[in-house]
This record gives structure tokens, sequence and C-alpha cells, in this order.
């Protein structure tokens, strides 16, 4: 990329989502810190066994997701951007540095993990869970089970499969001359009904549907801000739509209502969260280089980190370092080295992983 294109990729970045990813990554890396160490923080916050469920924040991901793929919907509504295209773009962006970790969480749980702890982490890595991880496959596909191979990259899975259904509709919709909104509406529906009534199918997973959802209303939420600008009043209802949102959370908590739970925050408090991202205020207060390095890294930072903590686990038991995971300063300066370990794999590793991938992809 030439210096004057890459300045201008640069300037067109939103920084108020940049933080937003980078703050859901490290509340991300401090829950499942919590999880694989069992830990319970008597005077801090519990990331992973307190009232609120932080692993909702991948609905964030998801959301975020869809919302910046409002360029490409709108070529391939168009008709200028093709499948291939469209599709390994997402796969050489996403899948180099899944697979590189998919083959050290491989090797991490089935050799050091399991001769160091006695056991592997939630259980044993396969042949096939790498490959179907190389292939962006790891659930949703054609599979009921779901993987055990680096278990947050589900994540990617699901969402490279509504990748692919959104431009199937998208693509529809344009050879009937039907406004895509209409089809996409109707995914939603039909991912909740698929929620409410538990109806698993493969391409119709509880994760795919989870995808479909989050991944469909950040793109409407795109067409919807593009269309329609917002002005001071309106961000009345918006505050609106995060108090209900809330409330509408603390409801269903209260009710263990876990789909309840999650609708709110996909369905009104994020959306609302994003619109207020969206804004010019917001673009102003978050407009340093610094935010687009933190939101770029975070993605590495959320492909490596349960390998990490791994990692620390078994270091810990080798060389008998006594540490206590309930410590909070210990919680924090793990959570602080691991995302410079993903902005080091940011800056060094993914863009060499990318360049090889794509070298490889022009081969066909």
């Amino acid at each position: 990329m030439k210096a004057d294109e890459k300045a201008t990729a640069l300037s067109s970045r939103n920084g108020a989502f940049d933080f937003l990813k980078f703050a859901a990554s490290v509340i991300l890396v401090l829950h499942h810190y919590q999880q694989v160490n069992n830990v319970f923080i008597d005077n801090g916050v519990n990331f992973y066994s307190g009232h609120f469920y932080w692993g909702f924040l991948v609905d964030l991901f998801f959301l975020i997701s869809g919302f910046f793929l409002f360029g490409s919907v709108e070529k391939i509504k168009d008709g200028s951007l093709k499948f291939k295209d469209y599709y390994l773009h997402k796969c050489t962006r996403l899948l180099p540095l899944v697979s590189l970790a998919g083959i050290i969480y491989f090797l991490v749980n089935n050799y050091l993990y399991y001769n160091v702890m006695g056991g592997y982490y939630v259980a044993k890595s396969t042949g096939t869970e790498l490959i179907l991880t190389f292939l962006g496959m790891q659930v949703g596909w054609a599979n009921l089970e779901g993987s055990n191979l680096n278990p947050p990259m589900w994540y990617i899975s699901a969402l490279l499969i509504a990748f692919v259904v959104l431009y199937l509709l998208v693509s529809l919709s344009r050879n009937i001359k039907l406004n895509y909104v209409f089809p996409l509406a109707g995914l939603i529906i039909l991912s909740v009904l698929g929620d409410l009534f538990e109806f698993d199918l493969p391409f119709f997973q509880q994760d795919a549907r989870r995808a479909y959802i989050d991944v469909t209303i950040g793109l409407l939420l795109a067409a919807f801000l593009k269309r329609h600008k917002f002005k001071g009043f309106h961000y009345i209802f918006v505050a609106l739509a995060v108090i209900a949102g809330a409330a509408l959370y603390l409801v269903a908590l209260s009710d263990e209502r876990y789909l309840l739970e999650r609708y709110a925050l996909s369905l009104l408090f994020f959306p609302a969260i994003m619109i207020l991202c969206a804004s010019d205020a917001a673009k102003k207060i978050f407009s340093g280089k610094v935010w687009s390095t933190l939101g770029g890294a975070s993605f590495d930072t959320y492909v490596l980190h349960v390998i990490c903590l791994l990692l620390l686990r078994c270091a810990n038991k080798s060389w008998n370092l006594g540490l206590n995971f309930e410590n909070w300063w210990l919680e924090y300066l793990t959570c602080l080295v691991i995302f410079g370990i993903g902005l080091l794999s940011y800056r060094f590793v993914e863009p060499n992983l990318k360049k090889l991938a794509e070298k490889f992809v022009n081969l066909f």
C-alpha cells in the first residue's frame, strides 16, 4: 500500500469503534483469565462469576463486524463484488493468525499442558479440529458438536458463515429486484425463532444463529445511519435505548432468562452505544492514531490470549512460582502482558501471515 493510500485508510477509521474493540478484548482476556484459573476475586471485579456475563461482549464484536460490512454489501448489491473476491478477502484477513494459533494450541494442549497439568484443557484437541480451524469451520457449518481447539475461536467460524449467508441473501435480493433489508430482517426473525425453539441444524446451529442476528443488526444499523443523519435531539432516543437495554437486561438477569439477556444487549444496548460511537463528537474524541493501533491489536489479543493463559499455568507449576491467581494485581498484569503480545503480533506476525496467505490464494 502506498504512503498516501495508507494515510487515507487510517484517516477513514473511526477511533471510537477501535476503542470499543480494545475495551472489549481487554475485558474478555480478564473474563477468560478468571475462567481458566477458576478465580473468584473477593475485593475486585468478577469478570467470570459475577452478575454480568462478560462473554456477551462477543456479540459486540459481531455487531461491529456487521457495521463495517456495509461497504462490501453495497458492492454486492450493485453486482461489482464477486463471491470469490469477497470471501477470500475475509479469509486472508482472519484465518492465517487463527490457523497459526490453532497449531500452537494443539501442541500446547496435547503435550505441554497435558504433561504438566495432568490433563487436557477442556478436552484433547484432534487433527480433525485442526483441519476445520484451517478452513474456518470450527462450529456452525456441518458439525453440531462444536470444537475444543482454542475455544474462543468459535467466534471466527460463526462470523465467516454469517458472511457467506449475507452474501447469498444480498445477491438473491439483487436478482429478484428486492431491497435486501427484507430478507435480512427475515434472517433475524428466523434466527430468533431458532433460538426460542432450540432448532439446531448444520448452518443453523446456535452459534451460527447468534452471528446471523448480531452481524445483520450491525449491517442494518450502518445502512440506517448512512441514510439518516442524527441530530442533537435524536440522541435523547439513543440514551433512552441505552437505559431500556440495561433495564431489560437486569429484568432478564433477575429471572435467569439467558436469551433475553443477550437480546437486550444485541437489540438495544450495544446498537445504541454504536450510534454514539458513530457520532461526530466521538470521532473527534478518539481521533488519535493510538486507537487504530489498539483496535487492530485487539484481534490478535483475542486470538492468542487463551494460549498465553495456559502457558502461564504451565510455567507456574513447572517452575514452582507459587503464583496466587486470585491477586488482582497478577490478573491485570497478565492482561497487560497478553495485550503487549497482541500488539507485537499485530505489528510483526499478522501482516506477514496475511501476505503469505494472499500469495497462496493468488496461485489459484
